[in-house]
């Protein structure tokens, strides 16, 4: 059944080409429990176009536009701006490609029942990647009438837990090209980032692994 709903999943995506939801983000910090909330607006296109932009934080943002990821989180230091070649993070932000391309080949999948994500049954599959994630496991929530993601939850490496829940999905629309865009701010200086800092929320540097 968990493997099913991933492939029901992996069909209704397929010919998508673009996504906007809003999204409200909890980082579980288990080293310094601590408990990390945000929220904001977050849109993709294919083949690698993406963008975060935080209105709590807000002004933090990580955007590609396809040839970089630029990682700018002012709420922490408006004088630094971290960037990164987009072909060394692939898959990373894409929730199509991480999740729903070729599935089966990718994760043990396993069946953690139905839940309700803001109204809506979904079923909870529980992921285990085979090789090569930068996160130990996963659990999605797939709306059970029209197989959208409403929820993502990421154990990472460093033992964190991020969820991420979405909200007012848009699969129709075409998303603004200046979503995609990032202009260094005046004065602020840009710094490559090694591929574990490319993530998709800011943190207080206070937390174990910020850049």
């Amino acid at each position: 059944m968990a493997l099913r709903a991933m492939e029901n999943a992996a069909e209704r995506y397929r010919e998508v080409s673009a996504m906007c939801a809003d999204f409200e983000q909890v980082v579980e910090v288990r080293l310094a429990r601590r408990r990390i909330e945000s929220e904001g607006r977050v849109c993709q296109q294919r083949p690698n176009l993406f963008s975060m932009r935080f209105t709590d934080p807000r002004g933090d943002m990580v955007i590609s536009d396809g040839e970089h990821f630029w990682v700018y989180y002012p709420s922490i230091d408006e004088d630094q701006v971290m960037r990164h070649p987009a072909a060394e993070t692939p898959g990373r932000h894409d929730f199509f490609r991480e999740f729903l391309e070729d599935p089966a080949s990718k994760y043990a999948a396993e069946d953690g029942g139905t839940e309700q994500v803001n109204g809506r049954d979904c079923r909870v599959v529980s992921l285990t990647p085979r090789a090569g994630a930068s996160y130990r496991g996963a659990r999605l929530w797939l709306d059970t009438e029209n197989h959208l993601i409403r929820r993502i939850e990421l154990h990472e490496q460093s033992g964190n837990v991020r969820t991420v829940t979405l909200g007012n999905v848009d699969l129709s629309s075409v998303p603004d090209p200046d979503l995609f865009t990032f202009e260094v701010p005046e004065g602020a200086r840009v710094r490559g980032a090694p591929p574990s800092a490319i993530e998709p929320a800011p943190m207080s540097p206070a937390v174990p692994g910020h850049p």
